[in-house]
């Protein structure tokens, strides 16, 4: 009989005063670590065994300890990574951050594709990972327009694509990816996969996704390719040629298994990965 792959899974870091008064059951000045029910059920559902992973680990040689352990990873949601991480600044249109989770989950995903473990980033784990890669991210998905409309952006997939098939914002507004709809698996968009590793898991080029992010991908980091586009040009997907085991998605698989099989597919590659 098959051992179950474990699958690390980042989460929320509360701070201390963050729960004072709030929803988060225990006592004042406690802090916690949130992991959403949502990752947990998909991963077990794809044949995984979820283990949820302390934000506040920041010893290289336990992290890397860590990573030898488990079999694959996923890098979850949350807060918006820290605009001085890829140089640019705090201002209104930054939400939360987490400082303490941004250092943990860079070095995290250090070790990771050092020991070329496999990988599942979704939403901010693909903008983590381009911030990783030195790459940079738009403050918010309305600047996307202002930057497309000023220059015509690179062909997204390969050298000889071509620049017209490209969306910009002056041909395509800005889509509002960050609806929260009527539910938590609510199809918002249309994405055109580009990855050919996306093409072959969801067995076509184009999916409906739920979307529940306000920043996405600016500027591409070192070696990574976009894996997945929506109409309006916004990034939706990730990929490096030389980590076939990584995968990184923008919007939400886990919340769409709730109702829907497909919502699966990309926690079923992960599992697949490991084996």
């Amino acid at each position: 009989m098959n051992k179950k792959p474990m699958i690390g899974i980042t989460g929320y870091h509360i701070l201390p005063e963050e729960g004072v008064g709030g929803p988060l059951r225990g006592l004042p000045g406690q802090g916690f670590h949130l992991l959403g029910h949502d990752y947990i059920n998909s991963v077990r559902g794809a044949g995984g065994i979820p283990v949820g992973l302390p934000v506040n680990l920041h010893n290289q040689e336990e992290i890397a300890e860590v990573v030898r352990r488990m079999d694959g990873f996923v890098l979850s949601g949350g807060e918006d990574v820290d605009p001085k991480r890829y140089g640019e600044h705090l201002d209104a249109r930054v939400q939360r951050i987490s400082l303490e989770r941004d250092e943990f989950e860079l070095r995290l995903a250090r070790e990771i594709l050092a020991q070329k473990k496999p990988l599942l980033g979704i939403c901010r784990g693909v903008q983590l990972l381009n911030v990783y890669f030195g790459g940079t991210l738009y403050l918010d998905n309305q600047d996307h327009a202002k930057y497309a409309s000023e220059a015509t952006p690179a062909p997204l997939s390969g050298a000889d694509a071509d620049a017209d098939a490209v969306p910009t914002a002056d041909r395509v507004p800005v889509l509002a990816h960050h609806i929260m709809g009527p539910n938590r698996w609510y199809m918002s968009h249309e994405v055109t996969l580009l990855d050919p590793r996306l093409q072959s898991i969801y067995g076509r080029d184009v999916i409906e996704v739920n979307s529940f992010h306000h920043q996405s991908v600016h500027v591409l980091g070192q070696g990574l390719r976009v894996g997945a586009v929506a109409k309006d040009g916004i990034i939706e997907s990730v990929y490096h040629p030389d980590y076939p085991n990584l995968l990184a998605v923008q919007w939400h698989p886990e919340m769409m298994a709730e109702k829907l099989e497909e919502g699966f597919l990309p926690f079923r590659w992960l599992i697949q990965q490991c084996q």
